[in-house]
């Protein structure tokens, strides 16, 4: 039995090693993640402003385009102003060029509304447009600085996912099988050493029957409490 407790212990060690090169690997994933994410957002707010800006320019033309039309056809009733001598008309003609005038600064309302904001949107486009263009330097060089780094990691798990199936393959199904649940539900640590009557993993004092039982490496024993393995070094 103590053969086995030794394979449990070894594949603790193992599978805590793959625990740290894989968190290694998802932290270094993480940080080019991270940059990748702001750009894209820092790309997604700039294509907001620059559609938006689109808009108020075709906005802005087809304003500045009718109140030109506008003044036209003031200018145009002026003239025939000059020419009604019927006083009904004359009232009617007076009408429609009070109108349009109303109709012209409406329009000069909506025009200058276009243009508030203007500068604070400039302003804003050229800061994202050099945080888009520092991300993507600094992306571009993570990438290139962690490549390096990340085939490594991936190697080593390769190499100790390799060792772990020849460890774990001299592991009884059963055995194993507990072993891997007590791992994932104990924070990486199913094995652990009786000492001085204690479960040094949950610190929980273990029945002295039990305890004397692990001392002989007879059977595999498991603590009361929190069901890790044990074992006993003397």
């Amino acid at each position: 039995m103590r053969e086995e407790i030794n394979r449990l212990m070894e594949l603790q060690t193992i599978d805590r090693q793959l625990m740290e090169l894989e968190l290694s690997l998802s932290s270094i994933a993480g940080r080019v993640d991270l940059l990748r994410e702001q750009t894209q957002t820092n790309q997604k707010e700039l294509d907001r402003l620059t559609e938006q800006d689109a808009e108020i320019v075709a906005t802005r033309k087809k304003a500045e385009r009718e109140l030109a039309e506008g003044e036209v056809r003031i200018r145009n009733k002026r003239m025939r102003l000059t020419l009604i001598r019927n006083e009904k008309e004359l009232q009617a003609l007076s009408h429609e060029i009070e109108t349009l005038k109303d109709t012209n600064l409406r329009v000069e309302s909506e025009l200058m509304a276009t243009l508030e904001g203007a500068d604070e949107r400039t302003a804003r486009v050229k800061e994202l447009t050099e945080a888009i263009t520092k991300g993507r330097a600094e992306l571009a060089e993570a990438e290139k600085e962690i490549a390096a780094e990340v085939d490594a990691l991936k190697a080593s798990i390769r190499e100790r996912r390799r060792s772990r199936e020849q460890v774990a393959g001299n592991v009884e199904a059963n055995l194993l099988s507990r072993y891997q649940m007590i791992f994932s539900r104990r924070a990486g640590v199913a094995v652990a050493l009786a000492k001085g009557g204690t479960c040094q993993g949950c610190r929980m004092r273990l029945p002295p029957q039990l305890y004397n039982e692990i001392q002989k490496h007879l059977a595999i024993h498991f603590c009361p409490n929190c069901q890790r393995v044990l074992y006993y070094e003397g």
